[in-house]
């Protein structure tokens, strides 16, 4: 009776290990995943930031965009300063002025 007294208590004492071990390795792991997660989101914080850093926002889109309208509304008109300069040079070469 002694003897499966004895194998009862070791029997107790190995799930108890079994138990204890299980319960640590499932804290690692979720201290693992816990790491795991706080890396991915912080990659994630330094993609937005970089992709805010180098976005435009709608205000300056559309200042371009009018500058650009303009720009070309000039040249097509020969309104631009660049560009009437360089066509009278063009004359004044043709001419044997310069």
């Amino acid at each position: 009776m002694q003897e499966d007294f004895k194998a009862i208590e070791q029997e107790d004492k190995d799930d108890d290990q079994a138990l204890s071990d299980e319960v640590a390795d499932r804290k690692k792991g979720d201290d693992d995943e816990k790491a795991a997660r706080q890396s991915a989101d912080d990659g994630l914080e330094k993609r937005i930031k970089k992709l805010e850093d180098n976005s435009a926002t709608h205000g300056e889109v559309k200042a371009a965009k009018d500058e650009w309208k303009n720009k070309i509304e000039h040249v097509a008109l020969g309104t631009d300063y660049e560009t009437v300069e360089q066509a009278v040079m063009q004359i004044l070469k043709e001419k044997g002025m310069i």
